[in-house]
């Protein structure tokens, strides 16, 4: 039988892809390395044609005339990709394959985790900004960022499964309704039923003696009669609600394929590529919502709301409390946000894991230090639709009267800056720069934090940067002499270190997150990672402060 296979090109096992699927171990096919597909057991192995995401992978010469060979290397791309296979008389056979990130670094659900932060990270500050218009749901006739539709892709998956676990053991009620039955059939009527069924319709009289009425009937009896009875339904708020949301999400998904195909048809290679793709993508997404949508249990219920209301049920029930918090994850994915940041695939999660801290960290300087003196006005621009775009350029934000949290500033040559402050060689970038005064210290503080998304060995190669960073930025003294302004510079990770109780005694990387190691030389990382709570955050931006305040020189 003809067969699509998998398997890494160092060797090891090969899955099958197509015509059935195989269920492929998380990790066994990642970013950063090289696979093999074969084709086998085709007559038109020749002819045949392999396309990822649209572009005709390598094409190797086999030795045997019923298998085609290709070698596909994902580079550094971590998600799902569409494999289109060719073949004459059978035409074009579309498999999906999920590609796992480098093992240096973190998952999937980490990428969604910092989408779904960056977003509620972005609607907490504009309600402290000086905007005061709320963000519109965007409207399907507008492509959405990349970063948002592997955000949406991800929770879709979710939420089918969610609706396939309720769809077991759906909640229910029982509801009373009217029922007119012919009097032969209504044999479970009460005397009150059958009274009340006197006043309308037809009265029908006896003629067989002797009656088999009770005798208050007079030998007549309602030709129909109306009866109460229960029956279990499943026609609930919630559930009308569920369906709604499931609708209007298809809907949307489908307004959106039609966009992404006409943009699709641009002369840019690389925009038909990933336009055309996501186009097919959106289409199955909507198709599996509205299967969910019209499934099991759902067939039952009537239209509602396309909108979640907090009841007992969501509250208690850890399935439906599950929907919930999916519903508003979606609420997060739909908004009209935009951004150079979210314009990116899961491939370039580094990108996003700059944008991520500095968010993360700005939303807990102004809880620790206060509201007042912050001025957003610098980090939003606003549109007439209700649509949000964050600017991700070099944004310098007043975090307090005193103190200024910075995202990718420019670092001139020092006798070029206004100020004094900047390089001694070239123009530096760091990621972000936390500086003022009124940090429990009487001299200024200029913190530099250079956010790499990498684990284990590969924090070892991010160490030259918060090197160059710390000797490389000077400024001018009085007496003419070169003195540096960094105070402290760190490595912002999501890496989890293990420690021992001596910093000499912890071998790198873990050294570098030692408490001792950085309160001593003002130098090291600090882990931050998605999921972290806002307590965590908090403590994390003392421990930062502290060690640049407090290091010592012994």
């Amino acid at each position: 039988m003809t067969a699509l296979y998998v398997q890494s090109e160092s060797g090891g096992p090969a899955w099958q892809v197509w015509p059935t699927q195989d269920a492929i171990p998380d990790g066994a096919i990642r970013e950063a390395s090289s696979y093999l597909f074969e084709l086998r057991d085709s007559d038109d192995a020749l002819a045949a044609d392999l396309l990822i995401d649209d572009i005709p992978v390598e094409a190797l010469r086999s030795r045997q005339p019923r298998v085609a060979r290709w070698r596909w290397t994902p580079g550094f791309h971590a998600g799902s990709v569409e494999i289109a296979l060719r073949l004459p008389g059978i035409g074009v056979r579309r498999i999906e394959i999920t590609t796992d990130p480098d093992l240096r670094k973190l998952t999937r659900n980490d990428f969604d985790a910092m989408v779904r932060e960056v977003l509620e990270d972005t609607f907490a500050l504009f309600s402290l900004s000086s905007f005061r218009k709320g963000i519109a749901r965007q409207a399907g006739n507008k492509p959405p960022p990349l970063a948002r539709l592997e955000f949406l892709r991800s929770r879709i998956e979710e939420i089918t499964q969610t609706i396939a676990a309720i769809n077991r053991s759906p909640r229910h009620f029982l509801c009373a309704e009217q029922v007119t039955l012919p009097s032969h059939r209504a044999v479970r009527a009460t005397g009150p039923e059958i009274i009340k069924s006197f006043r309308t319709g037809l009265i029908r009289t006896e003629t067989s003696q002797p009656s088999r009425l009770p005798a208050a009937l007079s030998g007549r009896l309602p030709a129909q009669i109306t009866i109460r009875q229960r029956r279990n339904s499943v026609d609930i708020p919630e559930h009308r609600q569920i369906k709604a949301c499931l609708r209007s999400w298809a809907a949307w998904l489908s307004g959106v394929a039609d966009v992404l195909a006409k943009t699709g048809r641009s002369e840019d290679p690389e925009m038909l590529t990933t336009a055309g793709s996501w186009a097919v993508r959106a289409r199955h997404l909507s198709r599996r919502l509205q299967d969910a949508a019209g499934s099991g249990f759902m067939t039952e219920v009537t239209d509602g709301p396309a909108m979640l209301q907090m009841s007992s049920l969501f509250r208690n029930d850890p399935v439906y409390h599950r929907f919930f918090r999916l519903w508003q994850d979606m609420n997060l994915g739909l908004a009209a946000l935009f951004g150079d940041f979210l314009q990116m695939p899961l491939a370039r999660t580094y990108e996003l894991y700059e944008l991520w801290c500095f968010l993360r960290l700005l939303r807990t300087a102004i809880q620790e230090y206060g509201p007042v003196g912050t001025d957003l006005s610098n980090l939003f621009i606003t549109d007439a639709s209700g649509g949000v775009t964050i600017s991700a350029g070099a944004i310098t934000v007043p975090v307090s009267p005193d103190k200024v949290l910075c995202f990718q500033r420019q670092y001139r040559e020092y006798w070029i800056e206004p100020n004094g402050e900047g390089s001694f060689s070239r123009v530096m970038i760091p990621d972000l720069v936390l500086a003022g005064t009124g940090f429990n210290s009487p001299a200024g503080q200029v913190i530099v934090l250079d956010a790499k998304y990498r684990i284990n060995d590969g924090l070892n190669d991010a160490l030259n940067s918060i090197h160059t960073y710390r000797d490389a930025l000077v400024q001018e003294a009085e007496s003419g002499e070169i003195e540096g302004i960094v105070t402290a510079a760190y490595l912002l990770t999501p890496h989890s270190p293990t420690l021992s109780s001596n910093f000499k005694t912890t071998p790198v990387p873990g050294r570098l997150f030692h408490p001792q190691y950085r309160g001593k030389f003002r130098f090291g990382a600090i882990t931050l990672r998605p999921g972290m709570s806002s307590d965590d955050l908090r403590s994390t931006l003392q421990a930062i402060v502290a060690d640049a305040i407090g290091g010592t020189n012994g």
